[in-house]
């Protein structure tokens, strides 16, 4: 990393937590007044879900492979809107939009690739096509239905995971030795991977009674299994992230976000994570 890269992180790195922490409080104060509590924080995960298709869609198809990017496009950008039709409550109908999204983004694509000029390719358009849609798109509704359910909880998520990612770095540059996993990703390593899990565990402790109670009570025992759980998962995101990059020949997933690369380097480590809290909070809510 080069020391003008670094000075744009160390400058832009501060301007995105001011950020998040800003829609945080708008949402849970001014927002939450006006019995619209979790709906800011929705929206912008709804628009970073359609940024990062657009990312995993200009990715693929600059490595040659075939995906139908308008139509995954579209169909992410009505699941996410959907999200603020429902209450997030009882969990009854909330599952409908990705369901019938998937057999959307799906079925249309099957049916093609049965004709004859499609049938080479037809395999491919249905997997790509389909792996955007499930790996980015759903998890982010996911996300917005914590939102609108229990705005806390995205938050909670959001820092164990993150903050595990800082420990692992900090871990790996300080005691890292045997890499973890060198042809996805060379710079990772196994001192990095078990101190990014014990600063998971840690955040988790500290947050779970600031941020959790007194909707969500986790305990001691369940905070730390809770942490191990979002970091493998976190852990799990960025490495499959690193594939895709690596699969489709391309340092970052765009140029967005300065010295960051885009919006799927920034979120590949929630998208595996907030599936996994989201089905806690749902059993514990």
């Amino acid at each position: 990393m080069g020391r003008s890269e670094l000075g744009t992180r160390l400058i832009f790195g501060p301007l995105m937590l001011a950020f998040v922490a800003a829609i945080y409080w708008i949402d849970s104060t001014v927002m939450d007044d006006r019995g619209m509590r979790g709906v800011l924080c929705a929206g912008v995960i709804g628009l970073l879900a359609v940024a990062g298709v657009w990312e995993f869609v200009a990715m693929f198809r600059k490595a040659g492979y075939a995906i139908a990017g308008g139509l995954v496009l579209t169909v992410t950008a009505l699941v996410c809107a959907s999200a603020f039709l429902f209450g997030w409550g009882s969990m009854d109908r909330e599952l409908y939009p990705v369901v019938i999204g998937t057999f959307v983004v799906l079925f249309p694509i099957a049916l093609t690739s049965l004709t004859k000029d499609k049938m080479a390719q037809g395999l491919e358009l249905q997997g790509g096509t389909l792996l955007a849609f499930i790996m980015i798109a759903w998890p982010m509704y996911l996300a917005q239905g914590m939102c609108l359910r229990h705005l806390p909880s995205v938050l909670f998520v959001v820092l164990v995971c993150k903050l595990g990612d800082s420990g692992a770095y900090l871990f790996g540059i300080s005691f890292g030795k045997r890499k973890l996993i060198p042809h996805i990703s060379g710079g990772k390593t196994v001192e990095g991977a078990l101190g990014g899990m014990f600063s998971s565990c840690l955040v988790s402790v500290l947050l779970e009674p600031v941020l959790l109670h007194p909707e969500v009570e986790l305990g001691l025992g369940f905070a730390i299994a809770i942490g191990i759980l979002l970091n493998l998962t976190t852990q799990t995101g960025d490495l499959i992230e690193s594939l895709l990059k690596r699969r489709c020949g391309v340092k970052d997933s765009s140029n967005m976000l300065p010295a960051h690369g885009g919006v799927l380097d920034l979120v590949d480590s929630l998208l595996f994570s907030f599936p996994a809290f989201f089905l806690v909070l749902t059993l514990l809510t």
